[in-house]
């Protein structure tokens, strides 16, 4: 039971130290409400999320905040956290990465304050809250969860755009080869490291919308793998991919969608898992998702919703990282 009101809570910023007492928060509030719903529990892997958490704090501290009770003298225990919530911005775009309030403290107030504190004090606006400048603010909540989604439309950021949960192992032959004047080449075989950035920033501009050098840093140390596509010959560059050794796919953006069936066949070419692989598919990906349905994938769980104050055309060539960091 928690000891003091949410409307007393104290806010603050997150340290590295209360990383373990916010994955508790996080795991209880899923926990809570997926039991509520008679669902199967989502499984436990603090791992993860504590280094996502860590990089957050690492690059956007100040909009990582947490709400604890106040301490009684004497309380051996001190405070208690209550929620937390951490948010990221990618030049003039704001995303919302987590935001998690304990059950006992819920259905108070507790996550809009949270939500608040995250939101950009800098170039990012929207109407009413931050700035004067145009951006974008967006977050990618499950759809298990539609008082969340709720509180952020209040503020603008609308459900945009489905995220499906596509997994399984391709029937061999179904996903195309590159074209023979396309070429993959891994990130650790490029030369000029300079160039490697540049062109990862070109194609983020143009699927995403901002530059994120810091994240494609991260998805390197999550040993996240990466191809650059480009055109044989010209060199002009068409987009990238990564794949990861336990099975995931993406983040994978490309320039040219009539690619992205190849991109991921290449990228599932590279990696031979343990298990199935899972790939985050937008629902305007339609060459993604019909091309891993072909190949044998299903749907699992319950999509994510792309929530954001401006539609994000750019997600028909685009397959999401992960719900927390897209």
């Amino acid at each position: 039971m928690t000891r003091e009101a949410p409307e007393a809570a104290l806010l603050r910023p997150i340290t590295p130290a209360d990383i373990p007492a916010c994955i508790d928060v996080f795991y209880r509030a899923l926990d809570e409400l997926y039991g509520r719903l008679d669902q199967p529990l989502p499984p436990r892997d603090p791992g993860p999320m504590s280094r996502l958490i860590l990089h957050l704090l690492d690059h956007d501290a100040e909009r990582a905040w947490l709400a604890e009770s106040p301490a009684s003298t004497g309380d051996p225990d001190g405070p208690e956290v209550l929620g937390f919530g951490a948010a990221a911005q990618r030049e003039t775009t704001w995303f919302l990465s987590l935001l998690f309030v304990r059950p006992g403290a819920q259905a108070q107030g507790l996550g809009r304050r949270l939500l608040l504190r995250t939101f950009p004090s800098g170039p990012v606006a929207t109407d009413g809250v931050a700035g004067d400048a145009p951006g974008t603010l967006s977050t990618c909540v499950d759809s298990i969860q539609p008082i969340s989604t709720g509180l952020y439309a209040r503020y603008g950021i609308v459900p945009r755009e489905p995220v499906f949960s596509a997994i399984g192992r391709p029937d061999p032959g179904v996903l195309p080869s590159l074209p023979r004047d396309v070429v993959g080449t891994a990130f650790e075989a490029l030369s000029e490291e300079a160039d490697l950035a540049g062109a990862l920033a070109a194609v983020d501009r143009a699927t995403v919308g901002y530059a994120r050098p810091v994240d494609h840093a991260f998805w390197e140390r999550e040993r996240r793998r990466g191809l650059l596509f480009r055109r044989a010959g010209s060199g002009e560059i068409l987009g990238y991919g990564y794949s990861q050794s336990g099975g995931r796919l993406g983040p994978l953006a490309m320039l040219d969608e009539t690619l992205i069936p190849a991109a991921l066949g290449a990228l599932i070419n590279r990696e031979t898992p343990p298990g199935p692989y899972l790939a985050l598919v937008p629902g305007r990906n339609d060459r993604a998702m019909v091309a891993l349905l072909r190949a044998g994938f299903r749907f699992e769980g319950f999509p994510g919703i792309v929530s954001s104050t401006r539609p994000q055309d750019g997600l028909g060539r685009y397959l999401v990282a992960s719900f927390a960091l897209p």
